[in-house]
Protein backbone atom coordinates (compact mmCIF):
# COMPACT_ATOMS: atom_id res chain seq x y z
CA UNK A 1 0.00 0.00 0.00
CA UNK A 2 1.02 3.90 -1.33
CA UNK A 3 1.52 6.22 1.37
CA UNK A 4 0.26 9.24 1.11
CA UNK A 5 3.22 12.18 0.68
CA UNK A 6 3.48 14.62 3.37
CA UNK A 7 2.33 17.44 1.44
CA UNK A 8 -1.09 15.50 0.64
CA UNK A 9 -1.10 14.39 3.93
CA UNK A 10 -1.20 17.97 5.35
CA UNK A 11 -3.98 19.08 2.94
CA UNK A 12 -5.81 15.93 3.94
CA UNK A 13 -5.96 16.94 7.54
CA UNK A 14 -6.58 20.73 6.89
CA UNK A 15 -9.40 19.56 5.09
CA UNK A 16 -10.66 17.99 8.20
CA UNK A 17 -9.92 20.76 10.17
CA UNK A 18 -12.42 23.06 8.38
CA UNK A 19 -15.21 20.99 7.67
CA UNK A 20 -14.92 20.72 11.56
CA UNK A 21 -14.64 24.16 11.88
CA UNK A 22 -14.34 27.52 9.39
CA UNK A 23 -13.14 31.31 10.21
CA UNK A 24 -12.65 34.18 8.56
CA UNK A 25 -10.21 37.45 9.71
CA UNK A 26 -7.74 35.46 11.79
CA UNK A 27 -5.81 31.95 11.31
CA UNK A 28 -7.78 30.26 14.08
CA UNK A 29 -10.70 30.73 16.26
CA UNK A 30 -11.24 29.32 19.76
CA UNK A 31 -15.08 28.11 20.98
CA UNK A 32 -15.86 31.32 22.36
CA UNK A 33 -14.60 33.27 18.72
CA UNK A 34 -11.41 34.60 20.23
CA UNK A 35 -8.01 34.38 17.68
CA UNK A 36 -5.96 31.55 18.80
CA UNK A 37 -2.81 29.91 17.57
CA UNK A 38 -3.61 27.29 14.60
CA UNK A 39 -1.77 24.57 16.91
CA UNK A 40 -3.49 25.88 20.13
CA UNK A 41 -5.16 23.22 21.46
CA UNK A 42 -8.17 25.55 22.33
CA UNK A 43 -8.59 26.53 18.39
CA UNK A 44 -11.97 24.83 17.68
CA UNK A 45 -12.27 26.87 13.57
CA UNK A 46 -9.92 27.40 11.19
CA UNK A 47 -9.46 29.33 7.76
CA UNK A 48 -7.45 27.68 4.75
CA UNK A 49 -4.07 28.63 5.61
CA UNK A 50 -4.45 27.95 9.92
CA UNK A 51 -5.77 24.51 9.36
CA UNK A 52 -2.64 23.85 7.18
CA UNK A 53 -0.48 25.36 9.62
CA UNK A 54 -2.13 23.13 12.17
CA UNK A 55 -1.29 20.25 10.28
CA UNK A 56 2.08 21.28 9.72
CA UNK A 57 2.55 21.87 13.50
CA UNK A 58 0.76 18.72 14.75
CA UNK A 59 2.88 17.09 11.66
CA UNK A 60 4.75 13.58 12.90
CA UNK A 61 7.18 13.90 10.11
CA UNK A 62 10.65 14.89 10.59
CA UNK A 63 10.77 19.04 11.11
CA UNK A 64 12.67 19.15 7.49
CA UNK A 65 10.08 17.06 5.89
CA UNK A 66 7.32 18.81 7.80
CA UNK A 67 8.59 22.04 6.76
CA UNK A 68 9.05 21.14 3.06
CA UNK A 69 5.53 19.31 2.54
CA UNK A 70 3.90 22.58 4.48
CA UNK A 71 5.83 24.90 1.72
CA UNK A 72 4.67 22.51 -0.77
CA UNK A 73 1.16 22.14 0.30
CA UNK A 74 0.72 26.08 0.58
CA UNK A 75 2.27 26.54 -3.07
CA UNK A 76 -0.94 23.96 -4.41
CA UNK A 77 -3.20 26.12 -1.87
CA UNK A 78 -2.05 29.17 -3.81
CA UNK A 79 -2.49 27.87 -7.25
CA UNK A 80 -5.90 26.41 -6.28
CA UNK A 81 -7.33 29.59 -4.96
CA UNK A 82 -4.82 31.97 -7.48
CA UNK A 83 -4.57 34.50 -4.74
CA UNK A 84 -2.88 34.65 -1.59
CA UNK A 85 -4.57 31.92 0.85
CA UNK A 86 -5.10 34.09 3.81
CA UNK A 87 -6.82 36.92 1.68
CA UNK A 88 -9.04 34.54 -0.44
CA UNK A 89 -10.06 33.24 2.58
CA UNK A 90 -10.78 36.04 4.15
CA UNK A 91 -13.49 37.46 1.29
CA UNK A 92 -16.61 38.49 2.48
CA UNK A 93 -18.16 36.73 -0.02
CA UNK A 94 -16.39 33.04 0.87
CA UNK A 95 -18.25 30.23 1.89
CA UNK A 96 -16.89 27.25 3.44
CA UNK A 97 -17.78 25.14 1.08
CA UNK A 98 -15.84 26.71 -1.38
CA UNK A 99 -12.60 26.74 0.77
CA UNK A 100 -13.09 22.52 1.35
CA UNK A 101 -13.15 22.46 -2.58
CA UNK A 102 -10.05 24.60 -2.85
CA UNK A 103 -8.43 22.35 -0.12
CA UNK A 104 -9.20 19.38 -2.63
CA UNK A 105 -8.02 21.38 -5.39
CA UNK A 106 -4.78 21.90 -4.26
CA UNK A 107 -4.68 17.80 -3.60
CA UNK A 108 -4.92 17.15 -7.20
CA UNK A 109 -2.53 20.48 -7.93
CA UNK A 110 0.03 18.19 -6.40
CA UNK A 111 -1.16 14.81 -7.47
CA UNK A 112 -1.01 15.92 -11.32
CA UNK A 113 2.58 17.59 -10.43
CA UNK A 114 3.77 14.25 -9.64
CA UNK A 115 5.57 12.86 -13.00
CA UNK A 116 5.36 9.53 -11.68
CA UNK A 117 6.43 8.14 -15.15
CA UNK A 118 8.61 10.28 -15.58
CA UNK A 119 10.40 8.82 -12.47
CA UNK A 120 9.61 5.10 -14.29
CA UNK A 121 11.18 6.19 -16.70
CA UNK A 122 14.45 6.91 -15.16
CA UNK A 123 14.21 4.25 -13.06
CA UNK A 124 13.98 2.03 -16.02
CA UNK A 125 17.02 3.54 -17.59
CA UNK A 126 19.13 3.34 -14.36
CA UNK A 127 18.68 -0.32 -14.16
CA UNK A 128 19.15 -0.55 -18.13
CA UNK A 129 22.69 1.31 -17.40
CA UNK A 130 23.67 -0.29 -13.97
CA UNK A 131 22.73 -3.85 -16.09
CA UNK A 132 24.37 -2.62 -19.43
CA UNK A 133 27.11 -1.23 -17.28
CA UNK A 134 29.81 -4.09 -18.84
CA UNK A 135 29.12 -3.47 -22.46
CA UNK A 136 28.73 -0.49 -25.02
CA UNK A 137 24.77 -0.08 -24.63
CA UNK A 138 25.32 2.41 -21.60
CA UNK A 139 28.58 4.25 -23.11
CA UNK A 140 25.88 4.32 -26.64
CA UNK A 141 23.21 5.66 -24.37
CA UNK A 142 25.57 8.29 -22.83
CA UNK A 143 26.74 9.43 -25.98
CA UNK A 144 23.38 9.56 -27.85
CA UNK A 145 21.56 11.90 -25.15
CA UNK A 146 24.80 14.02 -25.00
CA UNK A 147 25.83 14.72 -28.70
CA UNK A 148 22.79 16.31 -31.04
CA UNK A 149 21.63 14.00 -33.54
CA UNK A 150 23.00 15.05 -37.51
CA UNK A 151 19.86 16.25 -39.39
CA UNK A 152 18.97 14.07 -41.96
CA UNK A 153 18.07 15.14 -45.81
CA UNK A 154 14.41 15.62 -46.16
CA UNK A 155 12.80 12.98 -48.87
CA UNK A 156 13.65 13.89 -52.48
CA UNK A 157 16.83 15.45 -51.58
CA UNK A 158 20.13 13.92 -52.23
CA UNK A 159 21.98 12.40 -49.21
Amino acid sequence: MRSEPPAERLLAEAYEFVLDGWCQGTSALDEWGRPVEPSSAFARRWSALGALERAWRRSVEPPEVARAAFEEAKLALTAAVNDVPQAWNDEPQRHQSEVLSALAEAVSLLDASTPRHARALEALLDDVDHVASRGSLAAARRKTVAEPKPDLPKAGEPA
